[in-house]
């Protein structure tokens, strides 16, 4: 057993909220006043199934990467919500202010993608500068090894070799303009929309999609927790779509 306040500030510690973006809501979800956690069920996402799994393995306490609520509540008539609280679950997030954080989600994602010693750009971004150049094929092939993928979106993929990387978890588009502008060669983001993609001139981005992008965030607060006195449960989530 340990204290849910001693958790929650392992965290924040880690990711100060004072750090989250204006437009996020992390921090508590769902706080029912419980001091003392006994099982913790870590998650990307809190969905119906994340609530059921976290009832079955009779886990009080649901931390989560991405917040649920984003926009003011005027009713709660959510099911699963109300299923939380029923079974006396509570529901802390850690979204942008983990996104950011030193060694946090994009930081993550770029060790997955065997790259460290990182700088950091436009806040969110995290890039590397190499010497010399690197295969821009057998990137490739390690992407889809390393997140189980058996292919990857990828736009100008022409590219042969690479001097310059950057990674943001999540949705990075918005950084297109700004990094080619600074001269990055492959950028690894997810969510890429289709006119997002026509605005890239030489710059070579792949799109390994929100989901997988971030999947490892369970990795992340488990490393985070692995010392207190309390269970910890990885959540079996999947993508929000599948290919038929």
């Amino acid at each position: 057993m340990e204290k849910v306040n001693k958790i929650i500030k392992k965290i924040e510690d880690f990711a100060p909220l004072t750090t989250m973006q204006k437009w996020d809501n992390s921090g508590w979800q769902i706080n029912l006043g419980i001091e003392n956690t006994n099982k913790i069920l870590v998650a990307l996402d809190v969905t119906p199934s994340t609530v059921d799994e976290a009832i079955k393995k009779k886990c009080d306490l649901i931390i989560s990467h991405h917040p649920v609520f984003f926009n003011p509540i005027k009713t709660i008539d959510s099911p699963f919500i109300i299923k939380a609280v029923q079974n006396k679950i509570q529901i802390y997030s850690a979204h942008t202010n983990l996104d950011i954080a030193q060694g946090g989600v994009s930081e993550y994602l770029a060790e997955k993608c065997g790259v460290k010693d990182l700088d950091t750009a436009f806040e969110f971004i995290k890039y590397k500068q190499y010497d010399k150049e690197k295969n821009f094929s057998k990137l490739i092939s390690h992407l889809k090894t390393t997140f189980s993928l058996p292919s990857v979106r990828v736009v100008n993929s022409q590219r042969k070799t690479y001097r310059s990387i950057a990674f943001c978890s999540g949705s990075g588009a918005e950084y297109i303009q700004d990094l080619e502008k600074i001269g990055i060669d492959v950028f690894i983001t997810g969510d890429l929309k289709h006119h997002q993609a026509l605005n890239a001139n030489k710059m070579t981005i792949v799109d390994l999609g929100h989901f997988h992008s971030e999947k490892f965030v369970v990795e992340i607060f488990q490393k985070l927790l692995k010392n207190e006195d309390v269970e910890i449960f990885a959540a079996v989530e999947k993508p929000a779509w599948e290919l038929v």
